[in-house]
């Protein structure tokens, strides 16, 4: 039994989700960063830091809803084709 594939699709999920947090905990950030701005310039404390915070959580939250839902759609797909093609009877090319 090879190991090595599993290792590599092991590691690939976490830099993955690696990736994800630090891009949902940037974007976040930026966000914040420009309402705080935007608030010492207009002299409205903490009106755009909110607003610009919350736009982003959930804008992000939503990316991340249908990034995992395009997932899982390719998951189902790709295990209907391979539940398909071992059924008796089925042609394979």
């Amino acid at each position: 039994m090879d190991i090595l594939p599993a290792k590599r699709h092991l590691n690939r999920g976490f830099g993955d989700t690696l990736s994800r947090a630090f891009e949902f905990a940037a974007v976040v950030g930026v966000f914040l960063g420009l309402g705080w701005l935007l608030d010492r310039w207009t002299g409205t404390q903490p009106l755009f830091m909110i607003l610009f915070t919350v736009f982003a959580l959930i804008g992000q939250g939503l990316r991340l809803y249908y990034a995992y839902d395009h997932e899982m759609d390719k998951h189902d797909a790709e295990r209907r084709a391979r539940l398909t093609s071992q059924r008796p009877g089925s042609t394979q090319p």
